[in-house]
Formats: C-alpha cells, structure tokens, sequence
C-alpha cells in the first residue's frame, strides 16, 4: 500500500475510534458526557418505557403539561398547560396550553398532540399504560384546549398528568413511523423501533441514538420554544462500577459520575477539581418475598417472611455499607410521602426470627434464591449487598443462594412472575403516595403483581385512601395501610436512598430532582 494510502487510512480509524466513543456529542467541548448504569433501558418509547433512566431521559426531550419543581415537592407548576380547571365533581378537567411551544421538527404543539399521545399510552396498554386507566374520554376543545372526562374521580390525577410517560409526543411524526392511537394499538402499533433511536417531543434536547447497554446520545433542540440550552448535547454513557467512573472523570474523560458508591464521597471532596452533591432521592430499594406458596415455598408462609425481615442487620446496611448516606421507611411509602411513619419499621432481633422459624417448623432452615439486577441498590454493588443478605440470613439457618442478573433481564424475568425473592427499586414517577401504594398493593399490576401479592385489607386500604380527598383521614388510612404492609412482610424496605454525584468542577447549575434526577436544560459547562 502507498504511504500516502497507509496515512490516509490511519487517520481515519483514529477519527472514527474517537466518534465510537461517547457517540458524536462527547467530540464536542460543549456537550455533557455522564457515566451511568444504561443497562435497564428497555426502549426509549415514552408509552412502554417504564424503567429509571427513561426518566432521565423523557425530562430532556419531551414535556408534560404540568411539572413539579424541585424546590417544593408538593407544588405543581404549569408545563405545556398555562392553566387548568376542575369541574365540581372531579371528573372533567379542562387544560389551556400555552400558545408559541412548537415540536423539535418545527411545528406547533396542539391540543391533538396531548390527545393523541395520551389515548395512545392507554391504548398501548404496555407497562406504563395504567397512568391512563383513569382516563374516560378526551375531547379537543380548539387547537390549545382539550377537557378531559375521568371515569371516578381521582384526586391524583394532576400529579399523574405530571409522570414522564404522560409526555406529549407529535402525532403526526409517529404516525408517519407507524404509531396509533386506536383502541387495538396495542397490536397494530409500530413506532417503537423508530421511538428507540428518535424522539418526537418539543423538549429542549433531541434523542439521536441508543445502543443497548453501551449509551444515550442527545443532541441540543437549537430551535427549543423556551430558548435553547446551554449544552450542546448529552450522553449517557455505560460504565459498570463507580470507581471506574470516578478514575474517568478525574481524567477529564466525562463530566458527571452518577450514583457514586458512598466510600468514595471523601475521594471526591479532597478533589479540589470535583464536587460532591447529594441528592434525597424517594427511590425505595427493597426486598421482596412472594406470599405464593406454588412460587415461594417457605416464603408463602407470613411467619417466614416476618423471620427474614427480623434477621436482616439493617444498621450495618445503613451505617456500615452505606456509611449514613440513606434512611430507611417501615413500608413502600418513602419517608417525606404521606402516612410514612419510620418509628415502626423493622429492626435487628435475631432472637425474634429464630422463634418464628420455629413457629413454621423451620428452625434447621431452608434455602432460597435472592435474584437481583446487576446495577446494585443504592449505590451498593450488587455484589456486596447480596453478601450481606446472605451472610445475615445465614446467621438463621437461611442458606441463600445470590442470582445477579444483567438488569434487564432480571427486569424480564422479575415481570415475569419468575423470581420468588427479589432485590430491586423503586424509582417515583410522581409524588402522591399513590405512586406507591397503586402498585404495591393490587394483584395485578406493578410489583405486587411480579411478586403475587394477593392480601384484600392492604388493597382495600390502598382503595380508600387513593380517593380519600379528606387530608387527615387519608394520613390515617395510610398509616393503617403501612402497619398491614409490615405484618404482611412481602415488600420489606432495605434503603432509601441518597443519590451521590461527582461533577467536574467545570459543571454548573447541577440541579437534582427526585424524579428524572438530573436537569440537563438546567445545566452548563464552564470553558
């Protein structure tokens, strides 16, 4: 080969050895790159996405008619809706979109779009469609006007409208891909291949690609109705270990860390070129025991659950492994949400679990498999964590075998019906405490459906309150809700966390949010 030839093709694998990095936004000194765990990332189509970084995702390029800041969690502030109204009794409310807002293709969001987008979640009936269930009938008033007819009332329904999946996608664009809003959409549907790697929102960024387990790569929307963002683009990209991350980003390789691992919080604030910022998150990591006995053996009896929950060395998870950085709740209500009361939760008592062992004929013990994804909780590797339950439940004869999964296949499998004692987490998509208490009570749907949760007085108790609009009897009714949570002891609450983040120090206006955690049109980069 000529030498000219040999140069020219050397210079070429180097350029596209730098592309293949990061993706084309990480080239640009103007862009964001963000080491992170991508790995639960099923698809990227808001209405059947229902994992973690989707929410992350879903705030940078799409938008919902009505957010909550993240300086005050109990608040709602107008997103695509300027304004809103309630009829008298519950059941229609009636949305005025703000004038001006246009799609990242140029064209202008109507009152269509939101119905479009919203009957399409319904009608998907995927694993984030029962946002929608409440949903009777929506009417296109004019172009920036639609009443929405509910078919109960639902005194969550305004922070429903607030979840990620509730995100207004152009009608249009996906129909042009293969997307419906017809009440069989959920065989007839075919955006989400498209939906995967595009994004058809009127948010300040714009999806370009998704490599499974690899990255995420958005570009800036320059042409965004609110002003265009600082960064020029966003990746997310996969790295498997916070120590990894963090050598990266004192490198200069990435500009956050995100979920750093706790031991290493004092690494980072010696760093003078990085910042530590923690955030409360309401995410729940939890352990989850089946009540089906066909599926759980042993752990169908109440007792046997009640003797893990007691054997479980909570301090040395919560002092030891996560060095203070968490709290913990009694039931799947996450302490700030209302009715959470952490005074009643369980603690250590060894002595207690080996009697209720011995109540269930158990005293020589049993084994059982822990499954769980390989993303860790609350920044404790799964690795770790797993050792620990272990060793804990060894101490009761318990002998437990740790099956660590790549995430979304243990996901797949947890959907499944397939695991009879989980580690997972929660991640809120919004703040009522139906955002629990909807899918940790109901035998079929979220959670409680994987795991064959199937207990009436949690249910009923779950009912009562989510239409509950008297403040101090849902309080009460929430609190009776957690008590019967504990003594069924199916979902048993292990942390909850404090999400850690490394930044260099060139990031600026970092702005975390117990939702979608981090806000990229927030955010800028100093040269």
């Amino acid at each position: 080969m000529p030498k000219q030839r040999l140069i020219l093709v050397s210079v070429l694998l180097f350029i596209l050895s730098l592309m293949s990095v990061g993706g084309l936004a990480a080239q640009d000194a103007g862009a964001l790159i963000v080491a992170s765990d991508v790995q639960d990332v099923i698809t990227l189509d808001p209405a059947r996405a229902y994992e973690s970084t989707n929410l992350t995702v879903f705030h940078a390029v799409y938008e919902t008619l009505i957010n909550v800041p993240a300086d005050d969690l109990t608040a709602l502030e107008p997103g695509l809706a300027e304004s809103w109204e309630i009829s008298d009794d519950g059941l229609v409310y009636t949305f005025h979109l703000k004038d001006g807002v246009t799609f990242n293709s140029g064209s202008p969001l109507t009152a269509e779009d939101v119905r479009f987008s919203w009957m399409r979640l319904k009608n998907i009936k995927g694993n984030p469609s029962f946002y929608a269930d409440a949903i009777s009938s929506i009417e296109v008033v004019d172009d920036l006007t639609l009443q929405v007819t509910l078919s109960a009332p639902t005194p969550a329904f305004l922070s429903i409208v607030t979840v990620p999946a509730m995100s207004v996608t152009e009608a249009a664009v996906v129909q042009a891909n293969g997307g419906t809003d017809a009440e069989d959409a959920d065989v007839t549907d075919t955006a989400t291949e498209w939906l995967d790697t595009n994004s058809a929102g009127t948010g300040p960024f714009t999806l370009t690609s998704w490599v499974p387990n690899t990255e995420v790569v958005m570009v800036r929307n320059d042409n965004y109705w609110g002003g265009a963002a600082a960064l020029s683009g966003v990746t997310l990209r996969q790295v498997n270990d916070s120590t990894t991350a963090l050598q990266q980003l004192e490198r200069g390789d990435i500009d956050i860390a995100d979920n750093i691992e706790k031991d290493l919080a004092e690494q980072v604030s010696a760093n003078s070129d990085l910042v530590l910022i923690e955030g409360q998150s309401l995410n729940l990591s939890y352990l989850a025991m089946t009540p089906n006995e066909t599926l759980g053996g042993p752990l169908g009896t109440q007792a046997v659950r009640q003797a893990i929950a007691y054997a479980i060395d909570y301090s040395g998870i919560m002092d030891g492994l996560l060095l203070g950085y968490a709290d913990r709740p009694t039931a799947m209500l996450p302490i700030g949400i209302q009715g959470s009361d952490p005074s009643t939760r369980y603690e250590r008592d060894l002595d207690q679990s080996r009697t209720l062992l011995e109540e269930a004929d158990l005293s020589s013990g049993f084994d059982v498999t822990l499954s769980m994804g390989s993303g860790g909780i609350c920044g404790i590797p799964s690795e770790t964590i797993g050792a620990k339950l272990q060793a804990d439940l060894a101490e009761v004869g318990i002998n437990v075998t740790v099956d660590i999964q790549q995430s979304s296949n243990f996901l797949t499998a947890y959907r499944a019906q397939e695991l009879p004692m989980v580690l997972s987490t929660w991640t809120p998509d919004y703040l009522d405490a139906t955002m629990w208490s909807d899918y940790f009570s109901y035998p079929d749907v979220g959670p409680a459906f994987r795991i064959m949760l199937d207990i009436p007085e949690i249910a009923d108790l779950a009912a009562q309150a989510a239409v509950e609009t008297d403040q101090a009897a849902r309080t009460e009714l929430y609190n009776q809700y957690q008590q019967a949570h504990k003594e069924a002891a199916v979902f048993v609450p292990i942390c909850q966390n404090r999400i850690l983040y490394a930044t260099s120090s060139a990031v600026e206006n970092f702005v975390f949010h117990p939702v979608y955690f981090m806000d990229f049109y927030a955010m800028s980069k100093a040269s």
